[in-house]
């Protein structure tokens, strides 16, 4: 092999970047998402509170009742959000 080929080859070498797969631009990160998180620790935490207030044990729907209410909190939150566009 050449000069010039060894040359050539490093070349093609030099150019080859690594593999990024291009950023998402379709869906746009939601606003708000400390105020949101904040929300639903204090959702969650009165939740714990109540159930250990009237003896209920951790196992008896409390994550079906805490999923239901985090998921109509994030929906006032898009809803407020949505309002502000």
């Amino acid at each position: 092999m050449s000069i010039f080929g060894i040359a050539k080859k490093g070349f093609g070498m030099l150019r080859k970047s690594s593999k990024v797969s291009p950023t998402i631009k379709s869906v746009k990160p939601a606003k708000n998402l400390t105020k949101r998180r904040k929300d639903q620790q204090e959702l969650i935490k009165s939740i714990d509170y109540q159930y250990k207030k009237i003896g209920v044990t951790p196992g008896s729907g409390a994550s079906k009742i805490k999923k239901d209410a985090a998921k109509k909190v994030s929906d006032i939150h898009d809803k407020y959000e949505a309002r502000g566009k």
